[in-house]
């Protein structure tokens, strides 16, 4: 379906692939996904490495540049990773990050510690919210990043902020993790263990673990999201096709009251002269 506007008309295709992808995904073998999501250089590359053990040699890269401009996937043993471009780069990246959260069981929404969460990052988690209904709460998790770059009261502040932004623009809190990667890295490779426990990635894991992931439910319940908010973008395209529709009609309408008073003057005056023949011709002039 296309209008003027042809954004409703990617809107519908994009859906359209998110159902056949999810619906494809319910078929056969399958294991949770887990994607990670987030602003550029937050840290998602990075935790997705430590959470897959590559702790030696990176299989998701990691730089101060946008190094993730596509959806990237590990499969272990009992998840399948998906690394996603960051946030607000570019139309096309956000695309594919929104493709990536599609597919996703779980979503690591993943902000580092500079502040609150911008709106953009608050927008997003909207629409994240929105797709997987009933199940956001519990699926998305809430990962702050970098922690060891500030004091832990400020990390606790932030993290009380973020929570709090949450509540009010999603309705709910998602629960939280204060996760430092370097610190981990550091445990595992000089063997120490108050290092590995100080960076909470293990919290993360076991938080993950305990989430008893029922994939067949909450992909159906994704594909009910997916088709409400086709249906609500299809009737969204049919109302803008309408008013489009009267526009033109109301334009055609008045541009025929000036014809029909113009036909309606012509006609008239073809009467009068008419008129003014016959008499001429009766009185023999």
């Amino acid at each position: 379906m296309t209008t003027k506007n042809s954004r409703h008309s990617v809107d519908l295709n994009v859906l359209q692939k998110q159902v056949k992808d999810t619906l494809a995904k319910k078929e056969g073998k399958d294991k949770p996904v887990i994607a990670v999501w987030g602003m550029m250089n937050a840290g998602k590359s990075y935790l997705l490495n430590m959470l897959t053990q590559h702790y030696s040699a990176e299989y998701f890269p990691t730089n101060d540049i946008r190094e993730t401009a596509k959806i990237r996937q590990f499969e272990g043993e009992a998840y399948i990773f998906l690394d996603t471009p960051g946030l607000d780069a570019n139309d096309a990246d956000d695309q594919v990050a929104m493709d990536g959260a599609s597919k996703a069981d779980v979503v690591l929404f993943v902000h580092q510690p500079r502040g609150e969460l911008e709106k953009i990052e608050l927008d997003f988690l909207k629409k994240l919210k929105e797709s997987f209904g009933v199940y956001a709460q519990e699926n998305i998790v809430l990962v702050i990043s970098k922690t060891d770059v500030e004091s832990l009261d400020k990390i606790e502040q932030i993290e009380q902020k973020v929570l709090e932004q949450c509540n009010q623009y999603l309705g709910f809190a998602p629960a939280s993790f204060l996760i430092s990667g370097t610190r981990f890295h550091k445990g595992i490779q000089q063997h120490k263990a108050g290092l590995v426990k100080a960076s909470h990635l293990e919290k993360l894991k076991q938080h993950i673990e305990t989430l008893g992931i029922d994939i067949s439910v909450l992909r159906e319940e994704k594909v009910r999201q997916i088709q409400n908010t086709l249906l609500t973008n299809i009737s969204v395209a049919e109302g803008a096709l309408n008013d489009e529709k009267q526009q033109l009609e109301d334009n055609l309408h008045q541009d025929f009251i000036s014809f029909d008073a113009a036909m309606l003057s012509l006609d008239l005056s073809m009467t009068m002269k008419r008129a003014e023949y016959f008499n001429k011709t009766i009185r023999g002039e």
